[in-house]
């Protein structure tokens, strides 16, 4: 004869929406080797996001499909050092994030996370942009012969006319799909009995060179006057709000069965 016993298990599932900034930093060797540039930063947003996830005992589960807008620009200098202009990188992407939540602080009305993930991102649109002033500036030589004829070629500078909005790049030229890493931490407050808000700040990481290799082939052949052939990857910062409906619900989890035994004390003879 046996009795099975339980424990209770807590598990909070919530549905909700995000929207945050993000900020962009663009390592491309090539850039970094060009002294026609000059990194600036600023923000990006993350227009919409969804939210799904489960929290249980001590670890949760999340899936966070996002529309993202991601790009840095860059200051264009003259051959003097003065700035003339921006380069401008711009990209959208589709992300399907999963993350795996490591509670540090796990209270039942907030939650500290360390957060882990991982996303496939497509390329919804892309495009790289030069814009400067009438300017002397810096181009390497390998490139002269692919210079338009109203660059002129001096012994210090290209003479280079003014542009506007000219695109170095398009969508066509960037590769159609991404995975990114992240890692970061998140917090969850529940303000009512159902409503919860979220703060999540990520470091993320492209996996793979953004640039298909039609273009990168133009580059190491010289035939991008605006570009120094080189690697590239994207990183960002990510900080999102989101407002979530929460719902626990309790389990029961089997244990183990547990024998019990009934004594009846000892037999005793029956007498002669």
């Amino acid at each position: 004869m046996g009795n099975t016993c339980w424990a209770q298990r807590e598990v909070t599932y919530s549905v909700g929406l995000f929207g945050g900034l993000t900020s962009t930093f663009t390592y491309d060797e090539g850039i970094t080797v060009d002294p026609r540039y000059q990194a600036k930063y600023g923000a990006d947003f993350i227009p919409l996001g969804l939210h799904a996830g489960v929290d249980l005992n001590g670890y949760g589960f999340m899936v966070d499909p996002q529309l993202t807008n991601l790009g840095q620009t860059f200051n264009i200098l003259n051959t003097q050092g003065g700035q003339v202009g921006e380069r401008d990188i711009k990209l959208s992407y589709f992300q399907l994030p999963f993350s795996y939540k490591h509670h540090i602080i796990d209270l039942s009305f907030f939650k500290v996370s360390f957060v882990l993930g991982v996303s496939y991102a497509f390329l919804l649109d892309a495009s790289e942009s030069i814009t400067h002033s009438n300017a002397k500036l810096y181009f390497p030589a390998a490139v002269y012969p692919a210079l338009p004829d109203t660059y002129q070629v001096e012994y210090d500078g290209v003479v280079s006319p003014a542009t506007n909005d000219l695109k170095t790049l398009s969508k066509s030229d960037f590769k159609s799909s991404q995975i990114f890493g992240s890692i970061g931490f998140r917090s969850d407050w529940d303000v009512t009995d159902h409503a919860r808000i979220s703060f999540d700040f990520r470091g993320n990481m492209g996996a793979f060179e953004p640039r298909n290799s039609e273009y990168l082939e133009r580059a190491q052949n010289n035939l991008t006057i605006y570009e120094i052939a080189g690697s590239r990857r994207d990183f960002f910062a990510s900080l999102t709000i989101g407002y979530s409906r929460y719902l626990f619900v309790e389990q029961k989890q089997k244990v183990k069965k547990v024998k019990s035994f009934v004594s009846y004390g000892p037999k005793r003879k029956k007498p002669k």
